[in-house]
């Protein structure tokens, strides 16, 4: 790839290709694809606030470890550090917040948080087939699929 090429691969784009060249039977592709990419995509993660990170670990991660596995307690608790704006231990009004649901408008169901990359945060029902999305920049219209 070409130097102006690399800078308009975004983050999911980069995991994507990283992926793929892990699972490929090339292994010239897999060995310095994945270090390339792996490279590629440690310098974007460098970039992104605390917020973004935390949403690429509960978007990635989240569906590949084990619900009953440590490592799903231990990620869950990662992410709630990366979305809270201050460091340290989670306060006791940061766990308040957290128990604060959104209401999807549309459906009724629970609305998530999604911390943007390379876009607006916003919120998103959790009924896939609801679709529902809203901005949360109040100066911004309602999205929806």
């Amino acid at each position: 790839m070409g130097q102006d090429s690399e800078e308009d691969v975004t983050v999911c784009g980069l995991i994507e290709i990283q992926h793929m060249l892990a699972n490929s039977e090339n292994p010239f592709k897999r060995l310095v694809g994945v270090l390339w990419a792996a490279g590629m995509l440690e310098e974007r993660l460098a970039q992104l606030t605390d917020h973004q990170v935390g949403q690429l670990m509960f978007d990635h991660f989240g569906h590949d470890i084990g619900v009953l596995q440590p490592a799903m307690t231990i990620c869950q608790h990662a992410i709630r550090r990366l979305f809270r704006s201050a460091g340290g231990k989670l306060t006791t009004e940061d766990r308040d917040h957290e128990k604060q649901r959104h209401i999807c408008p549309r459906c009724g169901n629970e609305m998530l948080r999604h911390y943007g990359i390379g876009e607006p945060d916003f919120l998103e029902c959790v009924l896939v087939n609801c679709g529902y999305r809203e901005l949360l920049n109040p100066e911004k219209e309602n999205l929806t699929k």
